[in-house]
């Protein structure tokens, strides 16, 4: 059982998610100057164009933004598998998960409202196991979820908006869930880097052989040959 490095996969992930705080602030942004535009249209003060034009940014910050989950969510996703594989090697023997069922978990309606969490609370724990789960875990769980609502109920009504009023309505909505949307992206940075710093800081601590790299030369036997200045590395 060989333990993987975290540290590449964490600053990736870490990355999208900053990427997608940013595009959050776009879109939030979009969102507020269409409320204003469209209520400065309503008392005669601006032509119709400066409308189509709010529009028309509100649906590029949208774009972005779903790319920069999608980008974000893969990342995270990839990092999890890899977290995941690593508890034999951190003394979890028999995890209460399977590496493919902790994926497929975030896709199964109703599986998705809880397993996730109990996932990445299992990498969390995996660093410290006589620990118990911080608030911090609980809090990015009840922040996602209540985007996840807050986006749902805010395109269902996307539809049903009659006058600009409504529409309005459902503007300040979607600020609201893109808010929540980067607050859970937030603390996810949080769980991520502290999640990988606890397993990098554990691995050593339990002599857990770490996995071959792409720059590591094979011994005729199939096994790793590292360098002197890798063989002091603690771990190696």
């Amino acid at each position: 059982m060989t333990y993987t490095p975290l540290g590449s996969r964490s600053t990736a992930v870490i990355l999208a998610l900053y990427v997608k705080l940013g595009a959050c602030a776009l879109a939030i942004g979009a969102d507020i100057r269409r409320i204003l535009v469209a209520e400065d249209l309503e008392q005669g003060r601006v032509l119709v164009d400066e409308l189509l034009a709010a529009d028309q940014l509100v649906g590029v910050a949208t774009m972005l933004e779903v790319v920069a989950f999608v980008v974000a969510a893969a990342l995270f996703l990839g990092w999890q598998v890899a977290a995941h594989r690593n508890l034999p090697a951190l003394g979890e023997r028999e995890p209460r998960t399977g590496v493919a069922a902790g994926v497929a978990a975030w896709f199964v309606p109703v599986v998705n409202l809880l397993r996730p969490l109990r996932v990445v609370t299992d990498l969390w724990r995996a660093g410290e196991r006589q620990t118990r789960p911080p608030v911090l875990l609980r809090v990015w769980w009840v922040a996602w979820l209540l985007a996840l609502v807050t986006v749902v109920a805010a395109w269902g009504l996307l539809g049903e908006a009659d006058d600009v009023a409504d529409r309005q309505r459902i503007d300040a909505l979607r600020a609201a869930a893109t808010a929540l949307s980067g607050l859970a992206a937030a603390l996810a940075i949080a769980v991520v880097s502290r999640a990988t710093d606890r397993q990098e800081r554990r691995a050593p601590r339990l002599g857990a052989p770490r996995a071959a790299r792409a720059g590591d030369r094979e011994s005729p036997g199939g096994l790793p040959v590292l360098s002197e200045e890798q063989a002091r590395r603690p771990g190696s």
